[in-house]
């Protein structure tokens, strides 16, 4: 009988190990050890104080904030928890389990309501982790017989080892759990997900953010690749393929642009990166970040955008001067031809004719035709542009902002960039945003020369290099290429082949050029397209280095 009595609270102390060590959470933890100490117990009342001392929590990673070092629970609810004195030295400090009996006012439940009545008994044990006491187990009872017997204080005792076990647990649970925290919410302010790629299942598995920028259906776990191929724009899908099968072949480094689009017709673009390696179950995966770009997308349309209206505008402006200038220039000469035709016209017409008179008045229509001329030859030549303004420029840098700047239309127009910088050159003393604007004048030109061509392939190089003490930078097409009937006036001052040009661009370029003391030309490519470049001085005349 005694042996089945035995067996019975055996297996009710091993119930109760596991609903403690099921808790994941200080509090959990503290409620459910008083719980079980209650009622294996038989005490009325109790309470557990975790970590007053905070001497385990000390040692966790401080890298995220922790909750309070002090969780306190208690049956019934009490205002405030305060061990005696003697208690406090013998429980905490000295780790000893100490049964007592003391007045009501002794009581470590402190209830402003309740009035001492009769005298009560105390068992109080410290819960003791790697010699670290992380809390204290409190029971008190009002009945008058002893019910904190030996067998009872080492249940009590088992209990309390099995929370202290467990409160390493629950602290490893709780920092894995704001470490997730943190993650979820830092990938969800910089709008990034992480994923894993299996290449052999072809199956998926990503975290919440992955999920949200996919559109996925957040259940199912893990995403079979028709899910994913489904979601990608179709005008992306085959670059995107080929890109991941290249990077699979060669197990390199995996880099994807493109667009998704979700079941209510919302799209984003993404970009996708990651690497290979072996999975739990050795097969290779590829693991990486997506982000979403949606956003930066939007901003650098409105820039182009706010670009191309600024460029309008400028062109506008500059033709509404432009004409202004010429109608205020040549008003006089014109009124002056009309009138000398006008008297040239009345001296032929009298009875008898006045040639003499005539001519005369015909000579001054040749003069102020001729005044008219002169002036709009000088407003060809922009005399008054201002001088460029010299000091030290990374020739690499310039040209490479005016790229990132027409990144967009490169987009849209469907054009490769290439580039091939010089390594190691030299600064060169320039106008800065003169030489961008004579870059971004030929990119510009080259985009619109294989705009509109039936090809494969549209390819724009950026070429930089160091040819003789002098810098040359070039931008090569591969559109239909120059007539050669026109080469010889592209750069002349009004002249343009495209329908709606006003023949200002290359002629201010190579202006601009020939300013900083160097040369602009085109040529034929052996194949197709053309080159536009320009060779620059290195250092201009006079001048003294990161002078301006």
């Amino acid at each position: 009988m005694r042996l089945e009595t035995e067996t019975h609270e055996l297996e009710r102390l091993a119930k109760a190990f596991q609903i403690i060590s099921k808790e994941t959470s200080y509090r959990g933890l503290a409620e459910a050890l008083l719980a079980e100490a209650l009622h294996h117990s038989g005490a009325g009342r109790g309470g557990i104080l975790l970590s007053e001392g905070g001497e385990l929590l000390a040692k966790a990673d401080a890298s995220f904030p922790r909750e309070k070092a002090r969780f306190f629970v208690s049956h019934p609810p009490a205002a405030e928890f305060q061990l005696p004195a003697e208690l406090m030295e013998r429980v905490l400090r000295r780790q000893e389990a100490v049964v007592t009996q003391a007045p009501r006012e002794k009581s470590a439940l402190i209830d402003p309501n309740e009035q001492p009545t009769q005298n009560i008994n105390q068992l109080c044990l410290p819960l003791v982790h790697q010699e670290c006491t992380v809390g204290v187990l409190y029971l008190e009872s009002e009945r008058d017989e002893h019910i904190f017997t030996p067998r009872c204080v080492w249940v009590m005792s088992m209990l309390a080892s099995q929370a202290a076990v467990s409160f390493e647990s629950v602290r490893l649970f709780e920092a894995l759990r704001e470490t997730n925290m943190w993650m979820v919410k830092g990938q969800e302010i910089g709008c990034m997900g992480s994923y894993r790629w299996n290449t052999r299942t072809l199956l998926s598995r990503g975290s919440r953010e992955w999920y949200r920028i996919l559109g996925l259906d957040p259940n199912v776990n893990p995403v079979p690749f028709q899910a994913l191929r489904d979601r990608i724009h179709p005008d992306d899908l085959p670059a995107l393929e080929h890109a991941l099968a290249e990077a699979t072949s060669k197990q390199s480094s995996f880099c994807g642009e493109y667009r998704v689009i979700h079941n209510d017709g919302v799209t984003l673009h993404v970009v996708a990166v990651g690497q290979f390696d072996t999975g739990p179950t050795g097969d290779l995966e590829l693991e990486g970040i997506i982000c979403d770009v949606t956003a930066q997308k939007a901003a650098e349309q409105a820039l182009t955008d706010a670009r191309a209206g600024l460029a309008r505008a400028a062109s506008l402006a500059s033709i509404g001067e432009l004409a202004g200038s010429i109608v205020h220039e040549i008003n006089q000469p014109l009124t002056g031809i009309i009138m000398s035709a006008e008297a040239c016209l009345r001296w032929l017409r009298r009875n008898p004719r006045e040639p003499e008179e005539a001519c005369k008045s015909a000579m001054r229509v040749i003069e102020q035709a001729t005044r008219a001329t002169d002036v709009i030859c000088g407003l060809r030549s922009l005399v008054r542009d201002a001088q460029p303004r010299f000091a030290e420029v990374d020739i690499n840098e310039a040209v490479d902002e005016i790229l990132l700047l027409s990144r967009r239309e490169l987009e849209r127009a469907r054009i490769t960039l290439r580039t091939e910088f010089g390594k190691s050159l030299p600064n060169i003393e320039a106008d800065r945003v003169q030489i961008q604007q004579v870059v971004f004048n030929l990119v510009r030109n080259a985009i619109e020369a294989m705009a509109g061509l039936e090809r494969k392939s549209h390819v724009l190089t950026a070429r930089t290099t160091l040819r003789d003490d002098r810098m040359l930078v070039a931008i090569t097409d591969t559109g239909a290429g120059i007539d050669p009937a026109k080469r010889e006036r592209l750069f002349d001052a009004l002249y343009t082949t495209k329908r709606n040009g006003i023949g200002l661009g290359l002629s201010i370029c190579r202006k601009i050029i020939n300013l900083h003391g160097g040369h602009l030309w085109v040529e034929d490519n052996k194949t197709s397209g053309a080159t536009f470049a320009f060779l620059l001085p290195v250092r201009q005349p006079s001048q003294t280095p990161g002078r301006v």
